[in-house]
């Protein structure tokens, strides 16, 4: 309709112009068909995903005659790239960590010799509370990615997915100082299994 290239073209205030030639214009309805229109808008980035990462530690105290377990200091360091709300990355950073706290030192499944499951409710099945999740220590990271244009990372997994690895090399590390050859190789990490493993 203005026999102009469509890269040359500015729609501005309803109106749609030639770049260079202000006075080439048409009211953006006038070349609406009547059907309608279809629009498909697609992004390909440089890389087909934009991971994020971080570096967990933690330090525990156990004791050795009940098998009880305390989070003394816990830190997450995290890279999430460009954060959209800073307070709402935190609260997924508390959250993941007490999600991983459970599966690392509660939540057994456990079954009876005849294979009967004997956790089916909260009253056996162990979940963490506000009392058993110290607040972690977090330092943000922002290294934005060029995976998207706004430099987005995920920030939901590296908060809880370290946690377990971390918890368990702390329990481990404890329990070598009463006994030496301690191994911990399965989770969670109940008192029930720290009273085993320093017995055996």
């Amino acid at each position: 309709m203005l026999e102009a290239d469509a890269a040359d073209l500015v729609i501005e205030d309803g109106v749609i112009t030639v770049r260079g030639a202000p006075a080439k214009s048409v009211p953006a309805t006038d070349i609406v068909p009547d059907e309608g229109l279809e629009l498909l808008e697609s992004f390909d980035p440089h890389r087909p995903l934009a991971y994020s990462s971080g570096c967990h530690a933690a330090i525990v105290a156990v004791d050795p005659e009940t098998g009880q377990v305390e989070v003394l200091r816990y830190v997450i360091a995290h890279d999430i790239g460009q954060p959209i709300n800073e307070l709402i990355v935190e609260g997924q950073m508390h959250g993941g960590f007490a999600h991983g706290l459970g599966y690392a030192l509660f939540e057994a499944a456990a079954y009876d010799p005849d294979g009967n499951f004997r956790t089916a409710s909260f009253l056996d099945y162990t979940i963490v509370s506000t009392g058993e999740v110290p607040p972690p220590a977090l330092v943000h990271i922002s290294t934005p990615t060029d995976a998207n244009p706004e430099g987005f990372k995920g920030a939901g997994e590296s908060g809880t997915i370290p946690v377990p690895a971390a918890i368990s090399n702390a329990v481990e590390d404890a329990l070598c100082k009463v006994r030496a050859d301690a191994v911990v190789d399965h989770l969670p990490i109940t008192s029930d299994r720290i009273v085993e493993i320093l017995g055996s």
